[in-house]
């Protein structure tokens, strides 16, 4: 028998209700009560995980000769059958009681765990997305093998992002929060906005929503208001880049561990995925790397996503102590 949640609705139908939610224009602001249903009981986020394993049965597009406009009319009677479930899923949404502030990690990824208070540093570790609740009222999602450190205080809020990524989701205060990142330096106060931070010391960042505004040298010049949306990135000399490619944006679904493109090459595709992996996919074969995908990912669970992958381009999947590895049959 199904089980039930929040005012006797199945589980599982309040579980595809939060699903559509939280992929919506409002999930900033039900983050805090969609977390408060996930800790209230681990048959949430099972009920959780299967409407996700559910949408992710129709998510991933290719192109190619199997799964390419060839198959256009098959791909449309899916969505047609998707969008009644859709529908009656937001309807359920909108009649779910508000469960309370709070904060957990994020569901199904590997290594989270409850939400902790602020502390200086913040740090998750590789494979794991978490959640942590700041002193004044704000959060911050790190990505996998991030850190931030977190000074507030004597008239300081700022952060500092050492490594990795992050989504700041700023309250309201008298000071605006200072967030560094490489050489630069973001004002920003009632806001969202990711920031990130690689190897190379280049530093991308997306205003989501609110006002932020950018200084790419923090020591010079003056701050450059962010457009909602657009992706701004500088060097580590400070220099602004003025053009970002499009598989080198932030995806805005990356704290639930989902990534979506409309296009990029399949060996940039699994460099994103590397990033949560303890054992990397490889790819064999140059004409493999090269192939064009489009869809959404999940990228955060490395052996289902190179299964997902070797079905759809149909390769091979073999597995050692040191590699995944991906091969043309």
């Amino acid at each position: 028998m199904t089980k039930t949640s929040g005012g006797d609705y199945p589980v599982d139908e309040v579980a595809q209700a939060w699903l559509i939610k939280m992929r919506g224009e409002d999930a900033g602001a039900l983050r805090g009560e969609f977390e408060a249903w996930l800790l209230e009981s681990a048959d949430h986020g099972e009920a959780y995980r299967r409407a996700e394993r559910r949408m992710a049965a129709l998510a991933v597009l290719k192109t190619s000769q199997r799964h390419g406009t060839s198959h256009v009319e098959a791909r449309r009677g899916r969505v047609r059958g998707w969008l009644p479930w859709g529908a009656a899923a937001t309807a359920i949404a909108l009649l779910i009681v508000a469960i309370g502030a709070g904060g957990a990690s994020l569901p199904g990824q590997p290594g989270s765990g409850s939400i902790a208070r602020a502390a200086e540093p913040l740090i998750t570790q590789r494979g794991e997305i978490r959640s942590f609740r700041l002193a004044d009222g704000s959060s911050a999602t790190l990505d996998t093998d991030s850190r931030l450190d977190v000074v507030f205080g004597d008239g300081d809020r700022s952060v500092r992002l050492i490594k990795g990524r992050v989504r700041l989701s700023i309250a309201r205060q008298d000071i605006p929060l200072r967030i560094d990142a490489g050489r630069g330096t973001t004002i920003a106060n009632n806001a969202e906005i990711d920031l990130s931070l690689d190897e190379a010391g280049t530093v991308s960042t997306v205003l989501r929503h609110g006002e932020a505004a950018l200084r790419t040298d923090a020591r010079v010049g003056p701050a450059t208001a962010l457009s909602q949306g657009k992706t701004r990135t500088y060097r580590r000399d400070g220099k602004l880049q003025l053009e970002v490619a499009r598989a080198s944006g932030i995806p805005a679904s990356w704290p639930e561990g989902w990534a979506e493109y409309r296009s990029i090459r399949l060996d940039q595709l699994v460099a994103e995925a590397n990033r949560y992996a303890v054992i990397p996919i490889v790819i064999d074969d140059t004409a493999s790397a090269a192939l064009e995908v489009s869809g959404r990912f999940r990228l955060s669970e490395t052996d289902a996503f190179a299964e997902r992958i070797a079905s759809l381009f149909g390769l091979s999947v073999e597995r050692s102590a040191n590699a995944i590895r991906l091969r043309r049959r």
